[in-house]
């Protein structure tokens, strides 16, 4: 006896939420209407801005080619913007607490990097069906305050400032919006070059950063 023949899915409606194809092993056309699905739900074509916020928890090692400046901090940061299909803009806000060694005695220590700055990214054109892959190029000025280790030396507060580059990339916490937003979870890795200081002197910094990240949108 001849088998049936399966019918060719249907793409699922734009409003749809959940995904209805969660077989592993997919044809051609159920892997086209799964990818139809995604787009029409993460990129629907009325482009709507929506708030996005991405929240990061981050250690952070900091370094120059003088060899006298060292440090690390662990910190928390939030990007906090609105997205559109193919970008997104955010205020970006970082605080760190540690340690950097501002002179090559080891006497003068910053004991915390804050402040922030503005950030463009790919807004919704990170979510990629079941997980995101989150570009973010941003500039950030910060407030170092320091501490003199002994009573020789005066400590001078800094405040540096430079350009930011951050990939978060995780998965969704499900191929669909959980309450109004779409949620994600993973780790994020970044780089930023301290390139000057408004005040205080500092020598080129570079910042190497790895930790969590949470996407909502």
């Amino acid at each position: 006896m001849d088998s049936q023949p399966q019918p060719s899915p249907r793409p699922p409606d734009v409003g749809t939420t959940t995904d209805p194809l969660d077989d592993e092993d997919l044809s051609d056309e159920q892997l086209e209407a799964r990818a139809t699905f995604f787009h029409n739900l993460y990129r629907p074509e009325d482009n709507p801005g929506r708030f996005n916020v991405v929240v990061t928890g981050n250690f952070t090692v900091l370094g120059s080619n003088d060899h006298h400046l060292s440090g690390r901090f662990f910190g928390l940061g939030a990007d906090i913007g609105q997205s559109w299909n193919t970008m997104g803009y955010a205020l970006s806000l970082r605080a760190n607490v540690g340690n950097l060694n501002l002179r090559e005695d080891h006497k003068v220590q910053a004991v915390a990097l804050i402040g922030g700055g503005p950030s463009v990214n790919l807004g919704r054109l990170a979510l990629l069906q079941r997980g995101y892959l989150d570009l973010r190029v941003g500039y950030d000025f910060y407030y170092a305050p320091a501490r003199a280790l002994t009573d020789d030396v005066v400590a001078e507060s800094i405040t540096p400032h430079g350009p930011r580059l951050q990939l978060n990339m995780g998965l969704m916490v499900r191929p669909g919006r959980v309450g109004r937003f779409f949620h994600g979870v993973g780790a994020t890795v970044g780089y930023q070059a301290l390139v000057g200081a408004f005040s205080g002197d500092l020598p080129f910094t570079s910042m190497l950063s790895f930790g969590l990240s949470y996407w909502m949108g």
